[in-house]
């Protein structure tokens, strides 16, 4: 078994024993005996940004199979950007035409506000190939429920039946689930666990916009992060990727225990990460290409290839002909965050005024935002931890509780996970290293002791 020219398909290995065989879940090695001692800096870089970088995943033996191209070198084409947009244009329509070819099901796009699922949807129709439906899921935050109008003025645009799922109501266990389903090595992607059973039933060949973002008009394009890329001053990248200093390390201070914060060091996150970033430092565009190998790699792609289920998925941003032509563009030809959306006014001027959702972010509806706090206030208060703040977690519950205020819930899915892995790797104080239970600095990357992995490592175990 090897894994997809770029690595997206979730496949992992047992470090710890090279006869062991490549598995698609990262449970099934857990079951097999890997053992399952935490990674401090794999964990370290995901409580920070939300994802894993490289072959890391939560537990140090196992490793996520690297992709054959990712050490590629690559040439920065010489073109311009007009000449650019039409060649995007042309084989993006192309690899469309191509996917089309492999199946004869009906085809549906779970569409948003954005560019991706926009430039699938108009691609599709161009190939003379109407969706039977495009799909969205009603959104958890407020502030994106423009997203969801927008996308039902796209379909509505072009006659296409836009299908509208409710959103689960049972959040902490919507994200226990969904870290099973992708391996615990995301922190997103809850909001899209009701397209999974949607899918199951009603039989269709799904066009994710996977990788369109980071590839086509990315809003990592930072100019400072470019600067720094080009320097070669990758601590300094390092710490840009893992954000404010000054902002995420004190709230961390809130969410984890005094020994998780000896564990799981700022230190080692931008030890790790600036190791990853220089290996993408020679690259026409940077930083595409570290995002494109890591966060879309290790994240987004577990939403097309682990939470959809068993449904057939396309990806064509991540078509080998599309993906390494846009990783083929100099930083310069898109830097200013707007190339996607001239090639789709160029190319369909026909839809040009309808307009992107903005990314809001901000609270949840306060009703959402109680409830859910009130699910987190009754797990956290069965749970055993020494990694999570446990008090700290429940006095933010009951504050929210108490006055409708949400900002603080952003903690909950790193929360939910953190608490998840510490249960994989062990009962929680035999797991953890008495050098953390004391408050001591932890800086070697595989500082845990080794055991045994437990068994039952399904989701039915992990709720018991």
């Amino acid at each position: 078994m090897s894994s997809d020219p770029f690595g997206l398909r979730p496949l992992f290995r047992n470090a710890a024993d090279a006869t062991a065989p490549i598995a698609s879940s990262l449970a099934d090695l857990l079951d097999q005996g890997a053992p399952a001692d935490l990674d401090p800096a794999a964990m370290a870089v995901f409580l920070r940004t939300g994802f894993f970088v490289g072959d890391d995943t939560p537990f140090a033996a196992i490793r996520a199979v690297a992709p054959p191209v990712t050490e590629r070198r690559r040439t920065a084409l010489a073109i311009s950007r007009a000449a650019a947009e039409d060649a995007f244009g042309d084989l993006f329509s192309a690899a469309i035409q191509r996917a089309l070819r492999c199946t004869e099901a009906p085809t549906a796009v779970p569409l948003s506000g954005g560019h991706d699922s926009r430039h699938i949807l108009f691609a599709l129709l161009e190939a003379r190939q109407r969706p039977a439906c495009c799909v969205t899921v009603y959104p958890y935050a407020a502030a994106d429920d423009d997203d969801l109008a927008i996308a039902h003025r796209v379909a509505e645009a072009v006659s296409v039946r836009h299908v509208l799922i409710p959103q689960r109501t049972d959040r902490v266990d919507v994200e226990r689930e969904k870290n099973v389903l992708t391996h615990y090595c995301a922190e997103d992607h809850a909001q899209f666990l009701p397209l999974r059973p949607y899918f199951e039933e009603v039989h269709r060949h799904v066009f994710d916009g996977l990788g369109g973002d980071v590839l086509a008009q990315s809003r990592r394009l930072n100019p400072t992060l470019h600067v720094l890329f080009d320097a070669g001053r990758f601590e300094a990248v390092a710490n840009h990727i893992l954000g404010d200093e000054g902002a995420i390390e004190p709230a961390l201070e809130h969410v984890l225990s005094v020994g998780a914060l000896a564990m799981f060091p700022r230190d080692l996150a931008v030890s790790r990460i600036a190791e990853e970033a220089a290996r993408h430092a020679d690259a026409p565009n940077p930083i595409a290409s570290f995002y494109f190998f890591t966060q879309v790699r290790r994240e987004i792609a577990l939403a097309p290839y682990a939470l959809y289920g068993g449904t057939d998925v396309s990806t064509p941003f991540t078509d080998p002909d599309v993906a390494e032509f846009l990783l083929a563009l100099p930083y310069g030809v898109v830097a200013d965050r707007q190339f996607h959306t001239s090639v789709l006014c160029r190319r369909y001027p026909r839809y040009a005024g309808i307009p992107f959702a903005a990314r809001h972010g901000g609270p949840t509806h306060w009703a959402t935002g109680r409830r859910d706090a009130a699910q987190l206030l009754t797990f956290v208060t069965r749970s055993r931890s020494a990694l999570v703040n446990l008090p700290a977690i429940a006095a933010r519950c009951l504050r929210t509780i108490a006055n409708g205020e949400t900002t603080q819930l952003g903690f909950l899915p790193r929360v939910v996970h953190l608490l998840q892995v510490e249960h994989l790797a062990g009962t929680p104080a035999a797991r953890v290293p008495e050098a953390v239970l004391n408050g001591e600095r932890v800086t070697a990357a595989r500082a845990t002791r080794s055991r045994p992995a437990r068994a039952a490592r399904s989701l039915a175990a992990d709720r018991a």
